[in-house]
């Protein structure tokens, strides 16, 4: 019974797994009403503070890259800004290198997650 138990949860964690790694890679478009410079603005805050100690300025492909310090070098998340069309920004965030294990998981998709879902936010209520 605890064998079944088991297996069920570790099944479970690499599902929870496989969907955060497949969100972090995928490109998130958030508009804003705030100009491309505000913008660039609430997304250095969103890398500061202690957040700063982990996060780090990378080559990339986009306007803004950030790697997250760690094992096999981390990941980096990617982010262009473009003026939208009527006014505002247009963001695109998405994790342009990383390690991918059993072709399957990447690491730290879980911090890239969480930084677009903080952007988002920051940018939305601008």
């Amino acid at each position: 019974m605890w064998l079944v138990i088991l297996l069920a949860l570790l099944v479970a964690f690499c599902v929870w797994q496989f969907i955060a790694s497949r969100n972090a890679v995928a490109t998130t478009v958030v508009r804003s009403t705030m100009t491309s410079q505000q913008a660039r603005q609430a997304i250095d805050g969103a890398f500061g503070g202690a957040r700063a100690m982990v996060w780090t300025d990378a080559n990339g492909p986009g306007l803004i890259n950030k790697r997250r310090r760690g094992k096999d070098r981390g990941i980096t998340m990617s982010i262009d800004i473009e003026p939208a069309p009527g006014g505002g920004s247009q963001l695109s965030m998405w994790a342009s290198q990383y390690t991918e294990y059993l072709f399957l998981f990447a690491n730290f998709a879980g911090s890239v997650n969480s930084r677009k879902k903080a952007i988002a936010r920051l940018v939305a209520s601008g």
